[in-house]
């Protein structure tokens, strides 16, 4: 992930570090990426507002905590760990040895496939609790033995084709613009390697993710909790925005989420160089 001058990590060292940034972030960000879920599968509401509108994400958040309770913020938090301890380790621990080998475009693609197949049932988990938070009752493992038993294993590997390059574009979309901002911002601007300039990087790499990958990720969504995506139909009842629905909340969540995987990376990195 890192590209200055500083010792290179290891393998180890690389998805050590990797695993506790996108842990970390995903636990900050948890309850903003259940208000993103609840709007993108929303249905009898205006597509454009679901996408763009601040006055639309705030009241339809509390509206949500008011009727679901504020536990339902943080239901499939625990799918959502276990997911980023093993999509977020690979996809961003990965992102750097794959991309010496494949080039920086190549690997990252060839990182998020990989992600995605390790953490796609705790995915699958994550969005059905996070679009249903009555489910998280039964309890997020028990859940999961039920959707085994009930649907049998192929449900582990719903959405796979959406959530494969969704997973391919956030790791080029975010990893890589990140690299080229750090450099811009040094270059340009003469900001020191330090936290302004991982936070400033980081926001900055956020937008491209939010915008490139918001309709797979929409399409995502719809696979994994209603178990289909009909393009034509979602075309039909909202039109392009309906690809877009949540774009706001999921920046909201990737800005932050993205700045506290790099910080939480560098200084990740910064304790295992003191110990080495």
């Amino acid at each position: 992930m890192a590209s200055d001058s500083r010792r290179k990590l290891s393998l180890t060292e690389n998805l050590l570090a990797s695993g506790v940034a996108v842990v970390g972030a995903t636990v900050c960000t948890h309850p903003i990426d259940v208000v993103k879920v609840q709007l993108q599968m929303a249905e009898k509401s205006c597509a454009k507002a679901d996408s763009f509108s601040l006055p639309r994400f705030v009241s339809f958040w509390q509206k949500f905590q008011r009727r679901a309770g504020t536990g339902a913020l943080f239901s499939g938090l625990q799918a959502a760990s276990m997911r980023a301890a093993t999509y977020g380790t690979v996809r961003i621990g990965l992102c750097e040895p794959l991309q010496e080998v494949a080039g920086r475009s190549g690997g990252a693609v060839i990182a998020g496939v990989l992600a995605t197949v390790v953490g796609n049932p705790f995915e699958v988990l994550k969005v059905r609790l996070q679009a249903q938070p009555q489910l998280a009752a039964t309890g997020e493992l028990q859940l999961l033995r039920q959707m085994v038993q009930s649907e049998g294993l192929p449900v582990l590997a719903s959405g796979f084709g959406w959530a494969a390059t969704r997973s391919s574009l956030l790791t080029v979309s975010q990893v890589v613009p990140y690299a080229h901002a750090k450099t811009a911002l040094k270059r340009c601007f003469g900001i020191p390697e330090g936290g302004a300039l991982h936070v400033t990087a980081s926001l900055m790499a956020g937008l491209v993710t939010t915008t490139v990958t918001a309709p797979v990720d929409v399409l995502k969504t719809k696979a994994m909790s209603a178990g289909q995506s009909d393009i034509a139909a979602m075309l039909r009842a909202h039109g392009l925005f309906a690809f877009f629905k949540g774009w706001l909340a999921n920046y909201v969540r990737l800005g932050p989420q993205t700045t506290f995987i790099f910080v939480f990376f560098e200084q990740a990195r910064k304790v295992i160089e003191r110990r080495s």
